[in-house]
């Protein structure tokens, strides 16, 4: 049994403060030169170091065919962010809902594993985002993405694996993932459907949600600290739905309630 701990504010204070909700960003944007337009982002990561940034870095739908970037503005913008000590970055790959070729899949993996030994820079993978997962509740499509899972973790040991169905997964699939992205869709509709009551019971810390459509005003601390205590264990909040634009305002009131 865990006995609670009784914090005085002198211990508080002697503590390093550790944000109790993530930062999940889809930086789908391409960096520019040197990275510059990725820069309202480093400005924020460095400005809340007590804030745990999910970076998903997307260069091309995927990592591209070569072994590594041949691009140096994303290398830069990668090895940028890997030298931040609160950021994880996880590489994007699309699985399009059970259709796409596991072998295509697994391929992407493989060249995102194979950024580890990119001499030049460190723009090494801490895991994978796989992204269309489906969320159909059969013994086919949970081994399908178990053995996606474990071909993830053999090709980056200790990396963490990310399923966005976009919807409410079924629990089953939760077993093979280390965070589930249980909603992708507008602020209206995360609001009308009322997302926090439908996370499954005892998952919440797996977790994260992905909202965009977000109006200039909306109390976003407000809603983050809502799921901070419903326990989710990652959100984000962005204006449009494909992530190829950044508002540095929404961007900083999201590590400001995180």
């Amino acid at each position: 049994m865990r006995f609670p701990t009784i914090l005085t504010p002198l211990l508080l204070a002697a503590l390093p403060f550790s944000s109790c909700i993530d930062v999940l960003l889809p930086l789908y944007l391409y960096p520019g030169e040197s990275a510059s337009a990725w820069s309202p982002i480093f400005s924020t990561i460095e400005s809340h170091p007590g804030v745990n940034f999910e970076v998903v870095v997307n260069p091309n739908s995927g990592p591209g065919t070569s072994s590594f970037p041949t691009d140096a503005n994303i290398i830069d913008g990668i090895a940028k962010l890997n030298g931040y000590p609160n950021v994880h970055t996880v590489g994007y790959v699309l699985t399009q809902h059970r259709t796409r070729d596991p072998a295509l899949v697994k391929a992407d993996v493989d060249v995102y594993a194979k950024w580890t030994s990119y001499a030049d820079a460190n723009i090494a993978i801490g895991g994978i985002y796989f992204d269309e997962v489906s969320s159909e509740t059969t013994s086919a499509n949970y081994d399908h993405y178990a053995a996606l899972a474990a071909h993830a973790r053999e090709k980056i040991p200790g990396g963490k694996v990310v399923y966005n169905p976009g919807y409410r997964a079924p629990v089953q699939l939760f077993e093979s993932a280390d965070l589930m992205v249980e909603f992708e869709d507008s602020l209206a509709n995360y609001q009308s459907q009322g997302i926090l009551g439908q996370i499954p019971a005892g998952f919440e810390g797996k977790s994260a949600v992905q909202v965009y459509n977000t109006p200039e005003g909306t109390d976003v601390g407000a809603l983050i600290g809502e799921m901070a205590q419903k326990g989710l264990r990652a959100m984000y909040f962005g204006e449009d739905c494909c992530y190829k634009a950044w508002n540095k305002g929404l961007l900083q009131k999201m590590a400001d309630s995180a």
